[in-house]
C-alpha cells in the first residue's frame, strides 16, 4: 500500500500562509529497478525541525540527497525556495552554487566529507567557492572554529583527528557558508557520550536561530529532543503514519 499523506498534515497543527522552503510533490526515485523514494508530497517550512525516522533502506538518506540536489526526482518534482531543483536546473552553475550555499549536507561518515590538508583549508573551502574575498573567508572560519570550539585543531590534518572532532569539523565547513537548511545523516553514529551531548546541545541552538533542520535517525532521544515533527519512512519507501507522535511547542 502506498502512502501519500502528508506528514506536516499528520503531525503538526497547520499554519496558513506559511510558504513551503522544502516542497515535494508526488516525488519518485529508484535505484536502477528498485524503488527508493515513492510518491513523496512534503512541504517544509523554514525554521522547522524535522526528523526522518524508519528502518535502514527506508529512504531517509535518499531524501536528504534529494533536499540537497545530489539526485533529482523520475516523476514528480522538488522545490526549494519556489524554484524546481532538476538535474537541468543543477548544470546552470549559478543556481547550483546558491543551493549548494543554502543548504548544508552533513554525511553520517565525516570522512566522506573532509579532503582539505588542513582544517583551516577544510572549513575556508565553502566560502572560496562561494567567491567571497579572503578577509571575508578569513572571519567566517574565525567565526565558525570559534562556535565549534576547533580553534586548536586549526593547523591539524583532518584524518588525524578523532571521531568527534571530525564531526565538528565537518559541521563548522557548513556552517562556515550560513546555509538556511541543514540535513544531518545519523548525526549521533559513532559518537561518545560527551560529544553526542555537545552535538544535541548545538542542534538545539541552530533550530533556535530559525535555521531549518532535516534530521535522518535512529535515535529515539534524540528525535524526541529536536523534532517539531516527524516523518516515518515506512517498508514500502513512503509514508507511515505512526501512533507515536511528538511535538515540541
Amino acid at each position: 500500500m502506498t502512502h501519500t499523506h502528508d506528514p506536516q498534515t499528520l503531525h503538526r497543527a497547520n499554519e496558513d500562509d506559511v510558504p513551503a522552503l522544502i516542497a515535494f510533490d508526488d516525488f519518485c526515485y529508484a535505484y536502477d529497478e528498485t524503488p527508493a523514494l515513492r510518491h513523496i508530497t512534503l512541504s517544509i517550512s523554514a525554521g522547522d525541525s524535522v526528523v526522518l525516522m524508519g528502518d535502514n533502506g527506508s529512504g531517509k538518506s535518499t531524501l536528504l540527497k534529494a533536499i540537497c540536489g545530489l539526485l533529482f526526482a523520475q516523476r514528480g518534482s522538488y522545490r526549494f525556495d519556489g524554484q524546481e531543483v532538476t538535474e537541468r536546473s543543477m548544470r546552470d552553475l549559478a543556481f547550483s552554487k546558491r543551493l549548494h550555499q543554502r543548504i548544508g549536507f552533513i554525511f553520517q561518515d565525516s570522512d566522506a566529507q573532509l579532503f582539505c590538508a588542513s582544517v583551516e583549508d577544510e572549513v575556508a573551502f565553502g566560502p572560496r567557492q562561494m567567491g567571497l574575498g579572503e578577509q571575508e573567508v578569513a572571519q567566517r572560519v574565525e567565526d565558525a572554529c570559534r562556535l565549534l570550539g576547533i580553534e586548536k585543531l586549526r593547523k591539524r590534518a583532518p584524518y588525524a583527528l578523532s571521531g568527534g572532532e571530525k564531526k565538528r569539523v565537518a559541521i563548522a565547513c557548513i556552517l562556515s557558508m550560513n546555509p538556511d537548511a541543514f540535513c544531518f545523516d545519523e548525526p549521533l553514529a559513532g559518537l561518545d557520550a560527551s560529544t553526542r551531548l555537545w552535538l544535541l546541545g548545538f542542534l538545539k541552538q541552530l533550530h533556535a536561530a530559525g535555521k531549518t533542520l532535516v534530521i535522518a535517525t535512529h535515535d529515539q532521544s534524540l528525535a524526541d529532543e529536536v523534532a517539531d515533527y516527524f516523518v516515518y519512512m515506512g517498508d514500502h519507501h513512503g509514508y507511515e503514519d505512526r501512533p507515536h507522535v511528538h511535538i515540541n511547542q
